[in-house]
Formats: C-alpha cells, structure tokens, sequence
C-alpha cells in the first residue's frame, strides 16, 4: 500500500469515527450495553420528565372557623392588623452631592466664598435643607429644579481660616441625609517647625 492510500484509509477511519462520536447522548449506546440492542429515544419529551402523580397540586385542607377563632396571636404581636413593612421595600435616604468648594479647597480670602450642594431625594420628595458654617445656620437659599433635586447655596464673606461646612436634608418620608467637609480661606496657617 502506498503512502497516500494509508493516508487515505487514516483519513477515511478517523472521518468514521468523529461521525460516530458526533451523535447525540441519546442515541449513544449506555455503558456495557451491546451497540445497536437499544434504539435511539423516540422524539418528544424524554420519560424521565414527566410529572409524578405525587407532585400534582392537591388542594389543601382550610381550618375551620373555631379553629381559627382560637387561635391566639404570636408573642410580640398585638391581635389588631396592621401593615408590615416589606423587607425589599428599603426607603434609601436622600443625598448631598456635588459640593462647592470642594473638600479641603482652598478659596481667595478679601471675596464673598460661595458655598453649595445638590440634594437628591431617591425614596421620597425632599422637604427640607439647611446649610451651617461651623455650626451656624448660613441661611442659605434652595433653587427647586423638581421635587427630588433642589440645590442649597449661600454666598459669604469668610476671614482666613478653616471652616466646617454641613449640609443636612430630609425628605417627605423621614428619612435624612447630610454632609460635613471643611475649606480653607486664604492661605494655611504655617505649621511650627522643629527645634
């Protein structure tokens, strides 16, 4: 035989075999089984999937009206219904966002610092925000582009320092939110040196 007739053959053997490999697991035959004593599974849904007569839906039994009449309520809860909250209905507070200046920004000292923040109600309208420098109200005002995005600004004028700015703001549900950063106006005081 020659060389390209062996290849041949190889090449015939193996294109036999990868066919016979490509078939489906169910017309494969089972492990120690004899090829060809079991036919392929007939079409449709295979026996072992469909359902048990044990598995139906039976109806149940529904407790009698004394029965439940006697019933006594669980410790902890009151015997008058009342709504329970969903776990997946969590209410998420409302946020401060976009801060200016930024924390710990440096601002010109001689000129009015402009001080903001955009409150986002995510849960609930918001309803109310204040706005404190160093823990006095700054009597800010609030532009209320919808009711869950206002934003709260003020203009001052600062001497040269560190001050801690705090926006707090709540929303129609209760839920509340806030931020507290600090800036510096003017230049930093110098830091001591060693010695």
């Amino acid at each position: 035989m020659s060389g390209t007739r062996r290849r041949y053959a190889w090449l015939v053997v193996a294109c036999v075999l990868t066919a016979a490999a490509c078939a489906p697991a169910n017309e494969r035959p089972v492990r120690g089984a004899v090829p060809g004593s079991e036919g392929p599974t007939p079409p449709g849904v295979p026996p072992t999937l469909t359902a048990s007569d044990a598995l139906r839906l039976h109806s149940l039994a529904t407790p009698s009206p004394d029965a439940q009449v006697q019933a006594a309520p669980s410790p902890g809860i009151g015997a008058s219904p009342s709504a329970i909250a969903s776990p997946s209905a969590v209410a998420s507070p409302p946020i401060v966002r976009t801060i200016v200046p930024t924390s710990g920004g440096h601002v010109p000292s001689g000129q009015p610092v402009m001080l903001s923040a955009v409150l986002v109600g995510r849960s609930a309208d918001l309803s109310s925000a204040s706005l404190a420098v160093n823990g006095a109200d700054a009597g800010a005002q609030i532009d209320k582009r919808t009711p869950r995005d206002w934003t709260i600004h003020v203009s001052q004028k600062l001497n040269n320092g560190t001050y801690t700015v705090k926006v707090l703001v709540r929303d129609a549900s209760g839920g509340a939110g806030g931020f507290t950063w600090q800036i510096v106006v003017g230049e930093e005081e110098p830091t001591p040196g060693p010695g």
